[in-house]
């Protein structure tokens, strides 16, 4: 066993120094040596190289037959080629001590090895490094510093915020680094979580933060006062000794004035009835706000055709305005942004083409960033943002294999692609084997949409594969097709009309022998409650994400009443440009305060709104299922 092991150290050895040059890549000594055996001295002022240490444990092994001290050696080799970003060469060393490490300190330096070598490795999930890292029981800081910063590193891709962020605080929470992105990470945590985080010994005062920004955000006076105490309870704590910066300057935050408003819509030609719906949602929430009651100076709304009209012309409208709202398309809002005094407070109904949707960095989210007075602000009801947020509720709900059925139009094509980056993103934290890439269909009409979604559930080839047997067989065949058993969820992005045709077709195509349903998964373009109302039986199953203004549960009963009674039947599309052209309106005098503060959220008619680092508005819907011929929202 010796000899072998002396032949695989000595072939190591060579193949490592034959790709190594005379200048030395790191200054790393030998660390934790063995405690039952002395390492040979080495002269202080010696600096050994990865391939010096390796040749010194080939060296030492031959002499004396120490394993420990051997280990050492490699061992420091290894996290000094890693260090330098040599992995192949680290990998080696890593292969060859699998089963020659026994002393516990040696084990666990070996085990943080393997977990930082495969860190990125798509073959090894984040469930599993954190497994190997959890193994690690030392009393050395620096080992245990260690093991719990690359912990932080794989709590993050699984999404389990305020896990990564205890990890990295206890790692060292005096590092104003580690403090600014654990406090990042806390803001990114749901309500949900933030409810069960007292099992987190670092987090307490950053749960408190948010909860107190999230609830006295609103109010700037209140949440000076707030902030103030609780700097003093929680004086000298990391948090309070590299405080956020946007959190520095509260006292310039505030209303802005909106005496004057002007909106900027199409009134006439082609998209008459769509500016239209959005201007009457502005009306009612100007007659329903109940804050310019007592105001000394009523806000005064001009309303401003942008059909036919230059963006000079509407700069010039809007001069001398407060608040701009608008405007809707984006060849126009492209064409003013640039004219307008950079001063000047707008908020577009679309977004510019220069405002893109981030794709989130390492720590597989957006960062919530210090915020600052925002003069622009873009508002926009986004499909792919609907089309992202419907790849987290799938993986939340813990599907890891789903089909995607979208048209050959180009607005579900986008819709497809934001869908699969979202996917690529949340499905970083898992191993290969843990996942399988989305299955595409993609259609032209209803032919292919059914031939494609029968090829995809392998139903076909289920088929074909009956037809053979048959023709073998002397007596009939009783037979029932099946499709594939990977498949966990569906997800269309199509038409209203298609999505009524499509969802009898799954259902149609799964087996019932597996006993599961496979839901189906849509964003609210594939919804229509108007044309829907006697169809509901051919859309059981259906969860989608839609607004809560067209949701059972409306939370403004009272102005859905009086849009009821002066619109009866209006179709669904103008209902939602409705509850857009309200939430423009209500959220003018919040504005600065969720610019300011990230983790703020209005609970308007079209979802959870907040301002991200783009300045973008971004919405939260609620999911809702059809079962039973109704429409259910679910719990968040």
């Amino acid at each position: 066993m010796r000899r072998a092991l002396s032949l695989l150290l000595v072939g190591i050895s060579a193949s490592l120094l034959s790709g190594c040059g005379s200048t030395p890549q790191t200054t790393r000594a030998p660390v934790n040596a063995p405690v039952q055996q002395s390492a040979p001295k080495v002269e202080a002022d010696l600096v050994l190289t990865p391939a010096m240490m390796v040749a010194k444990a080939q060296d030492i092994w031959q002499q004396t037959g120490s394993r420990s001290m051997r280990n050492a050696f490699l061992l420091d080799a290894a996290e000094a080629w890693l260090a330098d970003g040599e992995s192949a060469k680290a990998s080696q060393i890593v292969y060859m001590l699998r089963d020659e490490v026994e002393l516990p300190e040696q084990q666990n330096r070996y085990h943080l090895l393997i977990a930082d070598l495969y860190r990125n490795d798509v073959k090894v999930g984040s469930s599993q490094r954190l497994a190997i890292l959890q193994s690690v029981n030392t009393a050395d800081p620096q080992i245990e510093q260690h093991k719990l910063s690359l912990m932080a590193v794989e709590y993050a891709r699984l999404g389990q915020w305020l896990a990564a962020a205890n990890a990295l605080l206890s790692s060292d929470d005096s590092n104003a680094e580690h403090v600014s992105t654990a406090w990042q990470w806390v803001n990114q945590a749901s309500q949900k979580e933030l409810e069960n985080s007292a099992r987190f010994s670092k987090l307490p005062a950053y749960v408190s933060l948010r909860q107190l920004i999230l609830e006295h955000g609103f109010e700037p006076e209140q949440l000076k006062q707030q902030l103030a105490r609780f700097q003093q309870v929680f004086r000298d704590h990391p948090l309070v000794n590299n405080w956020p910066d946007h959190l520095s300057n509260i006292e310039q935050l505030g209303q802005s004035s909106r005496e004057n408003i002007v909106v900027m819509l199409p009134l006439s030609g082609r998209l008459e009835v769509t500016g239209t719906a959005i201007k009457e949602g502005i009306l009612a929430a100007y007659f329903n706000d109940a804050s310019t009651m007592n105001a000394t100076v009523i806000p005064q709304l001009h309303f401003v055709d942008t059909v036919g009209t230059s963006a000079d012309e509407l700069a010039t409208a809007a001069s001398d305005t407060d608040w701009i709202i608008g405007p809707l398309l984006k060849e126009n809002v492209d064409a003013l942004l640039p004219k307008l005094n950079p001063q000047q407070r707008i908020l577009t109904l679309n977004r510019p083409e220069t405002s893109e949707q981030v794709i989130e960095p390492d720590s597989e989210r957006e960062e919530i960033m210090p915020g600052s007075f925002a003069t622009q602000v873009y508002y926009a009801l986004a499909p792919e943002d609907e089309a992202r947020q419907l790849a987290e509720r799938v993986f939340t709900q813990g599907r890891r294999s789903p089909i995607l059925v979208a048209s050959e139009n180009t607005l579900h094509q986008r819709m497809q692609d934001a869908f699969l980056q979202r996917w690529q993103l949340l499905t970083r934290g898992l191993a290969a084997s843990q996942h399988s890439a989305p299955t595409l269909v993609t259609y032209s009409d209803n032919n292919t949409l059914r031939e494609g979604i029968l090829e995809a559930l392998d139903v076909a080839q289920s088929k074909d594969r009956i037809k053979e047997i048959q023709s073998f067989a002397d007596v009939e065949v009783y037979n029932l097709a099946r499709n594939r058993r990977d498949i966990d969820a569906v997800v269309v992005f199509t038409s209203p009309e298609q999505t009524e045709l499509v969802n009898p077709v799954i259902e149609a195509s799964i087996s019932p022998f597996g006993g599961v349903t496979v839901p189906v998964f849509a964003t609210s373009r594939s919804i229509d409650y108007v044309q829907s109302r006697n169809q509901w039986r051919d859309l059981d199953n259906l969860h989608f994400l839609d607004m809560p203004w067209v949701l059972p549960g409306n939370p403004a009963q009272t102005l859905a009443r009086q849009s009821e009674q002066l619109w009866p039947q209006r179709p669904t599309p103008l209902q939602r440009l409705f509850a857009f052209g309200v939430d423009a309106y209500d959220l003018l005098p919040r504005l600065n305060s969720m610019a300011w503060l990230p983790q703020l959220e209005y609970r308007g008619l079209t979802g959870n709104l907040s301002v991200n680092q783009q300045n973008e508005i971004v919405r939260s819907l609620p999911e809702a299922v059809v079962s039973q011929e109704r429409v259910q929202v679910l719990a968040e």
